[in-house]
């Protein structure tokens, strides 16, 4: 199988990560998507990062109508920082025989050279990003052709739905309405939880 691994804060999953599973979907002709929330750092608990029961929820409440999307809790069966390397390998015993795309933001990309065992997690799978500006596109294969061991790497340009997660959880706090910005049932369940409040 062909699978992408998505990960991120997902402080809460919105329709812009919904999106970009969807493009990706399509043009890599993946088999499933892994959306692999991150676990909490200690240093983050007081930056608005809910714990991660909530988001999974909310991410299977996202993902529920799309049978090749998949969450996964695997970053929550360690213990210490979460590093993107254990993960994948992790993976790699889970799904021996299947190919991996990883699919990053244009910012962590243009930050990858500097992640934990970088070259390590090139040889494990296809990284993958997507511009969300003609200028940024430009910048990310100049950067691209300046580092040979991202040379298998795929940059695309998508028509990003421009939303942030920062920015929902502002909105909540200030009772404003997030709905178009994330699924009904996501928005129902921040809710009826009193998240971001």
């Amino acid at each position: 199988m062909r699978i992408g691994i998505f990960g991120g804060a997902f402080n809460p999953v919105h329709n812009g990560h919904l999106n970009l599973a969807k493009c990706y979907l399509e043009m890599l002709r993946l088999d499933k998507i892994l959306f692999v929330p991150t676990s909490v750092p200690p240093h983050k608990s007081s930056d608005g990062l809910i714990s991660g029961e909530h988001r999974i929820k909310m991410l299977r409440l996202a993902t529920a109508q799309n049978k090749r999307y998949e969450v996964s809790d695997i970053e929550f069966w360690r213990t210490g920082k979460s590093y993107t390397f254990d993960t994948i390998k992790t993976l790699q015993s889970v799904y021996p025989s299947d190919k991996f795309y990883l699919i990053t933001g244009s910012d962590q990309y243009l930050y990858f050279e500097n992640w934990y065992r970088a070259d390590d997690i090139l040889k494990m799978v296809t990284l993958v990003t997507a511009a969300r500006e003609n200028d940024e596109y430009e910048k990310m294969l100049e950067f691209k052709n300046q580092n040979e061991n991202l040379k298998n790497s795929i940059i695309s340009r998508f028509d990003i739905v421009e939303v942030s997660s920062t920015d929902i959880r502002q909105r909540v706090k200030n009772g404003d309405t997030i709905s178009g910005l994330v699924p009904p049932p996501v928005e129902e369940y921040i809710r009826e939880n009193n998240l971001y409040v």
